[in-house]
């Protein structure tokens, strides 16, 4: 719920030409608390159609924290003012856990860029790509930077495919009346709710509703092999701030829910939600289910005064993207998802920074 994967996180800002950073002047140290105000400004650096808060940052550390998984940052910091200038992150995805398989990502503060901070935060990465035996780095670029993209090939990155996200203007269009496939829907004993509706806090609530993400998440396009998250993780991440229990849309056939669509919170645009996650059983599919479901959201959101609802859409990912488009939902940022692959021994290739 309300991410793509572990991207887009950053993208490259370095190349060959750019000179070593200066020690004197510059200082590379862990990550540390205080750094998430950083770590959202440089979301907006790398991806200004997604601003975000720091809150927001720590809670969905938080909510995916667990003991196998890596999330290791560091930043530099300029020694005369102890700003935060550059920061790198190396994590694995807790949807598609592979011990050797992580997320890079090298971002630099503009107005410091060509001098030698992305380098040395590559060089870095190099070293903990060493250290834990990497196989795969996987990073994103927007397909609009055309030199970073050309950077990363360069570092040895293919890319496998497109993400996207879309935006719906909801000034812009009207929403949509219950199609008649809900009536008879209805007929067969498929009832429409919300959580809020079951009660958010009963644990038979959430255990159904993690049953049915599991499912539906099995065939949710990832880089690497799908790995069900915890059912700790799950519940963490059901608290956060960003979850409206009101606008959790649910379709529920007897004690199971088979279908959900949730909307979340967009903390730092109160204009907007975000499309979290929509999700079927196999067995319920091709029903017009979540259609009905994901209709459901932009009548709330047009009853509560929102302009903007976004979400994210994966190539691999048709039939979601169809229902999207169907709705009023247009492209508005493209990001390719590359990967790069080391040694079969795990050692890191000293090919250069990575992106």
């Amino acid at each position: 719920m309300g991410r793509p994967s572990q991207g887009p996180k950053g993208s490259p800002d370095v190349g060959p030409g750019s000179r070593r950073m200066d020690p004197k002047q510059y200082r590379v140290r862990p990550f540390v608390d205080a750094d998430y105000a950083a770590l959202s400004r440089f979301r907006a650096i790398t991806s200004p159609e997604l601003p975000s808060t720091p809150e927001e940052e720590r809670a969905w550390d938080s909510a995916m924290a667990a003991p196998h998984l890596v999330n290791e940052k560091w930043v530099v910091e300029e020694r005369e003012t102890r700003a935060v200038v550059g920061l790198a992150a190396l994590n694995h995805s807790p949807f598609s856990y592979e011990p050797h398989h992580f997320w890079a990502s090298v971002t630099v503060d503009p107005a410091h860029r060509g001098r030698g901070i992305g380098r040395a935060l590559s060089a870095l990465l190099e070293s903990e790509a060493v250290s834990h035996h990497a196989a795969r780095f996987w990073t994103t670029v927007r397909k609009d930077n055309p030199m970073g993209l050309e950077f990363a090939r360069k570092q040895g990155y293919v890319e496998l495919r497109t993400m996207w996200m879309s935006t719906l203007d909801l000034s812009a269009v009207e929403v949509p009346s219950p199609s008649e496939d809900v009536g008879a829907l209805v007929l067969e004993g498929v009832r429409f709710t919300t959580l809020a509706e079951e009660g958010a806090a009963r644990p038979e609530v959430r255990r159904h509703l993690f049953d049915l993400i599991s499912e539906a998440s099995k065939d949710v396009p990832q880089m690497g092999e799908y790995t069900p998250i915890s059912f700790e993780q799950f519940v963490r991440q059901l608290e956060s701030p960003q979850v409206l229990p009101e606008a959790y849309f649910l379709a529920r056939y007897g004690e199971a829910y088979v279908a959900m669509s949730n909307l979340e919170r967009d903390m730092a645009q109160p204009d907007s939600l975000m499309v979290a996650f929509t999700g079927t059983r196999p067995a319920y599919r091709g029903r017009g289910i979540a259609t009905e479901l994901k209709r459901r959201g932009l009548e709330y959101a047009h009853r509560h005064r929102i302009r903007y609802l976004r979400t994210f859409n994966d190539s691999l990912n048709l039939p979601i993207g169809s229902i999207n488009e169907k709705l009023g939902f247009r492209r508005t940022v493209e990001w390719a998802h590359l990967e790069r692959r080391f040694p079969p021994e795990g050692a890191a290739a000293s090919s250069g920074p990575v992106p």
